[in-house]
């Protein structure tokens, strides 16, 4: 016995101490660089192939997590190679379609879906079965024969039922069990026995209320997780739109510093061909040197600046391709000024006010804390809860028979009372207390971001107003400068003006062509900022998906 005693408290020690040793973090893997050696070209696919840009979700049941067009639109797959022709409305589709960023996004409304899944599962119904062998040798003396005798015995013990909870806080159990004894003595029996157990919350845990808050409120998470999402793929609609005109402004800027380059150039022809005839001084020829330098210049930050651009347009398309991002995009929407008409400063106030993603994501998050507080108040309660437990019970020497003794004269019933009260009850006190003061925070912080929306709608528009007229202003700008440059050329032919005087008012010239194209692209992003700001982007852009509807607290 003792070295079967030591046995099983070795074999308990052993699992303990391997319980101990599972709990260690295991380092990640590591190893060293030599960035003196030649680096290894690894093939990589960064702008993804279809293979792993379009990563199925899995299913939610509780927030839906794709944005399409309303009449279903989809874009062409791109080309594997060559040049890429693209409309503001096929570059939207694209990046809704491949966007990387966006599919790690569409993830967080189907975890958040599971939690839902996972409270209301408290609910479901719990099947239990246990069952049990045991076999005993007792010793026992025998007075009248004067010697030690044993008597061996088994018992068998079966139980199986199913367990529920519900929301009103309910516990019900309906179970069966069968019970066998065998002993030498002659002591043999069978038993069988169906009970029912019902217990109920009084105070704590009673009603519908208080029990279902954690649903609600998973409920009520993944309702703002759709929001959240929404907000994201509002910012995503915006970036690609402004990527996709400051892409255009690129290309218009490298044409516009390209011909002011060769203009320089053939001013310097002429420069050139004027000192060797001895109509102007050879100093003439620096100052036309120092502009072709400068045009130079202006004309490789262009190009860099267009190539910049390009890489942030491609980011967030995600065409797949060999060549990745060597890829090169033609525009097939011109720069001109859109027609467009804009509500009042409180007609597009009133739709931030209804539809902007994170102030309706801040409502339901105040609704999360309300929900906080019923809890909370919950559990100020004492736990008062009234407990039934009633069973049939049939015996005989067989299990067959005992099932027909159960509408026999065997029974058992206990009713009674269990109260639990902890002495100050402080830790619920101060759960209640903080769940109230973070649910008025909460509210407070919902009027605080509709005045922050009201700002940001009323900036957003006059940007809009002033960059239309500023549209106006710059392409005046440009006429009257075209005059100034022909005049200053006039005057520089006949020899009253110098080669510094044209290059200036060249410059100047060259500045206003610049600011006019800035001028309309900014209006374009302008109103894509007002609408983004309003909450309406998407949806005047005809896309369709969750977080459509405004939240009412």
């Amino acid at each position: 016995m003792k070295k079967t005693l030591g046995l099983i408290s070795g074999m308990i020690t052993g699992l303990a101490l391997a319980g101990c040793l599972s709990t260690a973090v295991e380092r990640p893997r590591t190893r060293p660089v030599d960035i003196t050696a030649p680096q290894v070209i690894m093939p990589t696919e960064t702008l993804g192939s279809e293979a792993t840009s379009d990563v199925p979700l899995p299913s939610s049941t509780s927030a839906e997590t794709s944005f399409s067009t309303q009449d279903g639109r989809t874009f062409q797959v791109f080309p594997p190679d060559g040049l890429l022709s693209l409309s503001v409305e096929q570059a939207v589709l694209s990046a809704l379609q491949r966007n990387r960023s966006l599919v790690v996004e569409q993830f967080k409304p189907v975890i958040a879906g599971t939690f839902v899944d996972t409270e209301r599962a408290v609910f479901d119904p719990v099947l239990f079965a246990r069952g049990s062998l045991e076999k005993s040798r007792d010793r026992s003396f025998d007075d009248i024969r004067d010697r030690f005798y044993s008597i061996d015995g088994r018992e068998s013990f079966l139980s199986a039922g199913i367990a529920k909870r519900l929301p009103t806080g309910t516990d019900l159990s309906l179970d069966l069990s069968l019970q066998n004894s065998d002993y030498d003595n002659g002591r043999y029996s069978d038993e069988v026995r169906a009970g029912l157990s019902l217990t109920q919350a009084l105070l704590r845990d009673f009603g519908v209320a208080a029990n279902l808050a954690k649903v609600r409120q998973a409920e009520t998470g993944a309702v703002a997780s759709a929001y959240n999402l929404r907000g994201f793929t509002e910012n995503l609609v915006a970036a690609v739109e402004k990527a996709y005109w400051g892409y255009a402004l690129a290309l218009r800027q490298v044409e516009i510093f390209q011909e002011s380059f060769q203009l320089a150039q053939q001013q310097l022809q002429n420069v050139r061909t004027r000192i060797a005839v001895g109509q102007i001084a050879e100093t003439e020829e620096t100052v036309v040197n120092a502009e072709l330098a400068l045009r130079r210049q202006q004309l490789i930050n262009a190009r860099s600046q267009r190539e910049q651009t390009r890489l942030t347009l491609l980011r967030l398309l995600n065409p797949p391709s060999v060549d990745g991002w060597d890829r090169q995009i033609t525009l097939s929407d011109d720069t001109v000024v859109p027609e467009v008409k804009i509500g009042s400063v409180l007609e597009h106030e009133a739709l931030a006010i209804k539809l902007r993603p994170d102030l309706n994501e801040a409502r339901l998050q105040a609704r999360r804390g309300e929900l906080e507080t019923v809890m909370t108040a919950n559990g100020l309660l004492p736990r008062l809860d009234l407990f039934i437990n009633m069973a049939k019970t049939g015996y005989s020497q067989s299990f067959a028979n005992s099932f027909s003794d159960l509408d026999g004269p065997g029974y058992d019933f206990v009713i009674g009372l269990d109260f639990e009260l902890p002495a100050g009850n402080r830790a619920a006190e101060a759960r209640d207390r903080r769940s109230r003061a973070t649910y008025r925070q909460a509210l407070q912080s919902v009027e605080n971001l509709k005045q922050l929306i009201s700002l940001d709608v009323r900036k957003a528009l006059l940007e809009v107003d002033r960059s239309l007229q500023q549209i106006e202003a710059s392409a005046s700008r440009r006429v009257l400068q075209e005059e100034v440059v022909r005049a200053e050329t006039v005057r520089f032919g006949v020899g009253t003006a110098t080669a510094l005087d044209v290059a200036r008012v060249q410059r100047d010239l060259l500045e206003s062509r610049i600011n006019e194209v800035e001028a309309i692209v900014n209006y374009r992003q302008a109103i894509i900022n007002l609408y983004l700001q309003d909450g309406t982007l998407l949806l005047r852009r005809g896309i369709k998906g969750p977080g459509e509807e405004e939240v009412v607290l």
